[in-house]
């Protein structure tokens, strides 16, 4: 099918994010820090740009060639549907956490330190390469790659809910459904909540296979090792860069290979054996932030703003563009994604680049619409684009010319 059934949840996501935006404002909780709910939102967005240039289409070809039956489309197929798939997205969930390399396609979407809507949406470029082939039995089964992607565009909007530190526990849902509660608890990096609650819908996977954890006190979030970085690339091949750390100090094959494939952390009993986690507490913790000036962080939204915008046009788009257009419109979507984490962090080559990185989006985007009704509207609006930002840009020079210091926010 041409048209990600995922488009459909967008507009909920961002009102549902604007609602609970509203509510820590009034409540001066302090769930959300600019740069890292960009940063998050950024990772999916590049992350649906990725999985739709690389898509195989394995599943379909499974299906078409191997499946056993022919399912029918009806309400209790799409509802039998939904369940097998919360429970193979369960297995695909647990691998995802138990087996090293697989880890490192997952890892990004706990590298937040924030429990927020918008992690929901931080998401990695490579997760599903490793993880699709637990579906596959879906598609011999006899269920269609179209039942297949509407049933999965459900599933994950169930899971954006519940990233939210503002709903309590919920009562006898708890022991059906997962939860705010239950998953605040999976994203959790105290050494007793890890590796529990993995379920997507369905609580009860991780009740009937051991997996189950109640939540307690309220987590400290993020990974064991901090990422300390808003580097979407860094984001997702950091853990490949420890792995390949890891296999240069460990001289045996066999345990090279149970460093890939045994849980992260594994060592062999001569380096030390399993790594320890250590205990965090939400009173002690400090997370990563950089201190940024005003100007910056107001021009890194407003190119985070266009960035969404182009994100949704090539989603809308990409079934009628050619494949060059295609590579150069994604090519310049995760240098745009790229640039916003540097700004971030105040990078110095950033304040150059992007100068050159926003002429070149202008003219492919007015080369790609030449000749439609509206394009002579759209370049008067690319034209004032570029004159903004080339002007907030230069007013932030400053801020790239003093060395920025990194700053350790309270918990």
């Amino acid at each position: 099918m041409d048209m990600n059934p995922i488009i459909f949840s967008i507009p909920l996501f961002f009102f549902l994010i604007g609602i609970e935006l509203l509510v820590d404002n009034i409540r001066k909780t302090g769930l959300y820090r600019l740069n890292d709910a960009i940063t998050n939102i950024n990772a999916g967005s590049s992350q649906q740009v990725f999985g739709i240039i690389v898509k195989l289409g394995f599943y379909e070809l499974v299906y078409h060639n191997f499946a056993f039956f022919q399912i029918e489309y009806s309400l209790w197929s799409f509802v039998i549907l939904f369940i097998l798939y919360d429970l193979c997205y369960y297995w695909a969930h647990r691998v995802s956490h138990e087996i090293n390399l697989l880890w490192s396609g997952h890892v990004v979407h706990h590298q937040s330190e924030e429990y927020n809507l918008s992690v929901a949406l931080r998401q990695s470029w490579l997760q599903s390469l490793f993880t699709f082939w637990l579906y596959i039995p879906l598609a011999l089964l006899g269920f269609d790659t179209f039942m297949l992607a509407w049933v999965s565009a459900l599933n994950l909007t169930y899971q954006f809910w519940i990233h939210t530190e503002l709903v309590n526990k919920m009562g006898v849902l708890e022991y059906v459904l997962n939860t705010p509660s239950h998953h605040r608890v999976h994203h959790g990096r105290n050494p007793k909540y890890i590796d529990k609650n993995y379920a997507g819908v369905f609580i009860v996977w991780d009740m009937l296979f051991g997996t189950f954890k109640w939540e307690e006190e309220r987590p400290v979030y993020g990974i064991t090792k901090p990422l300390n970085s808003w580097n979407p690339i860094w984001a997702n091949f950091s853990n490949f860069y420890t792995i390949y750390e890891q296999l240069k100090t460990t001289p045996k094959w066999s345990d090279k290979l149970k460093v890939l494939f045994y849980k992260p952390g594994w060592r062999p009993a001569e380096q030390g054996g399993m790594m320890p986690i250590p205990d965090v507490s939400r009173e002690a913790y400090q997370k990563y932030d950089i201190q940024v000036p005003f100007v910056v962080n107001t021009y890194a939204f407003f190119q985070y703003i266009l960035i969404t915008a182009g994100v949704l046009a090539f989603m809308l788009q990409y079934a009628q563009m050619a494949m060059p257009e295609k590579l150069t419109a994604a090519g310049l979507i995760m240098w745009a994604v790229l640039h916003n984490g540097a700004l971030f962090e105040r990078k110095s080559w950033v304040y150059y680049a992007d100068y050159l990185r926003m002429i070149l989006s202008i003219l492919f985007i007015a080369y790609t619409t030449q000749g439609l009704a509206f394009s002579f509207y759209l370049n008067v609006l690319l034209s004032a684009v570029l004159f903004i930002s080339f002007v907030w840009l230069y007013s932030s020079r400053n801020a790239f010319l003093e060395k920025p210091e990194m700053s350790l926010s309270e918990a």
